[in-house]
């Protein structure tokens, strides 16, 4: 009897066990047909978006078209007509106005249309939407996460700068510059919309109350991502004469395939600039400090002006004026040598140059005690100049 009890309890067990299992198959089944069927809507969500943004961009390039043409023909004036140049100028007009009064499919309302480039305001989420220039330098997304999270302590200045963008020929728009502070507005722009779902309520009045008590709680859902200032490069001109002598040298040296590469040219005129320094930056420290670097840093760059270079990577025996004061100031040089004065530094600098010198003009100074060779024809320059500091840098910390 007791064996038969416990096969019963047994089979019971068995089946309330293949039971749940076919439960959680079913569940299992369900949330999978769930899944494929918000892929499937998301999908075509996705190609619908596409096919209107595809039949709107279509229609801007016959606009566009259209404009061209109209300006090829109002820029063959007759010289010797002042009523035909009079009309020149009248449709010249005209079509600025009706340039302006037309809106990008993708990048929306025009602020200004120059020879040479148009001025948009768009949205945050149309921006990161687009590709980035293939030799742009790759894209961090911790980079853009780091700059969300300072982002949200100065939202009051709103987004600073301009996003650079290219159009090429055949319409299509890629980024040449602000890559990051795209991805950053973006991060914010998401933040943005998970807080209003997050704190909407649909009662009403008391759901646009609660909004407006989310606003004021939340400063980041004020901060406006639909107007942000985008600049857009136009392609050169086919039948531009206007080249310099410098292009002209300069297509000579290129490549035919890069000869017509516009985005290399402007990605280059635009990230010319060099960073600025860290000692340059508001708050970082005190204007004594500032200025006795200033002081070391120019009375050695006017006493060896042909051991300084304009470029922050300039190689040894020479120093960047900019990379010398940030370094004198990185190196914490006059909290731990006690420097009181931009003389005092002088001295210190002179003093380490003298060291150097008795290092590098000994038989065995070719590395000057750093492990690291220095060249037969920076180490001569150096000596014909009595000027050592540009061979190594770890005079900074002894």
């Amino acid at each position: 009897q007791i064996e038969k009890e416990i096969e019963q309890r047994a089979l019971k067990t068995a089946q309330e066990r293949m039971e749940l299992e076919l439960l959680a198959m079913k569940e299992q089944l369900k949330r999978k047909e769930e899944e494929r069927i918000r892929v499937e809507k998301e999908q075509l969500k996705k190609r619908e978006v596409e096919s209107q943004r595809e039949k709107a961009f279509a229609r801007w390039q016959e606009n566009v078209a259209k404009e061209q043409q109209q300006e090829q023909k109002s820029e063959i004036a007759d010289d010797g007509a002042i009523t035909a140049e009079l009309e020149q100028s009248n449709s010249a007009i005209k079509d600025s106005d009706n340039i302006l009064q037309q809106d990008h499919p993708i990048l929306g309302p025009k602020i200004a249309h120059l020879p040479y480039k148009r001025v948009h305001l768009t949205s945050a989420s149309k921006l990161a939407s687009l590709p980035v220039y293939e030799k742009q330098r790759a894209y961090r997304h911790d980079r853009a996460k780091e700059m969300a999270k300072d982002k949200k302590k100065t939202l009051w200045m709103g987004i600073p700068g301009v996003i650079s963008l290219m159009e090429e020929e055949c319409g299509r728009l890629s980024i040449l510059d602000g890559q990051h502070r795209v991805g950053m507005m973006a991060l914010l722009s998401e933040e943005q919309r998970k807080f209003v779902e997050k704190n909407q309520n649909f009662n009403g009045e008391d759901g646009e109350q609660s909004t407006k008590e989310g606003k004021e709680a939340n400063p980041l859902v004020q901060l406006d991502l639909e107007n942000i200032l985008v600049e857009v490069f136009l392609p050169q001109q086919k039948n531009n004469t206007t080249d310099t002598v410098l292009t002209d040298s300069k297509k000579k040296q290129q490549p035919i395939a890069e000869e017509q590469d516009d985005k290399a040219i402007i990605f280059t005129e635009i990230n010319k600039a060099e960073p600025i320094k860290l000692l340059d930056l508001p708050g970082v420290t005190n204007k004594r400090t500032r200025d006795v670097i200033d002081y070391a840093a120019n009375h050695f760059y006017d006493a060896f002006p042909e051991m300084f270079s304009p470029s922050q990577k300039c190689r040894a025996p020479h120093l960047n004026l900019d990379n010398l004061r940030d370094a004198l100031f990185a190196s914490e040089v006059i909290k731990r040598e006690k420097v009181g004065s931009g003389g005092e530094l002088v001295k210190w600098m002179a003093k380490k140059n003298n060291e150097l010198r008795e290092v590098y003009t000994s038989d065995d100074g070719i590395d000057g005690g750093s492990g690291k060779k220095v060249s037969q024809n920076a180490l001569k320059k150096a000596k014909n100049h009595d000027f050592y500091l540009g061979l190594e840098s770890t005079w900074l910390y002894k």
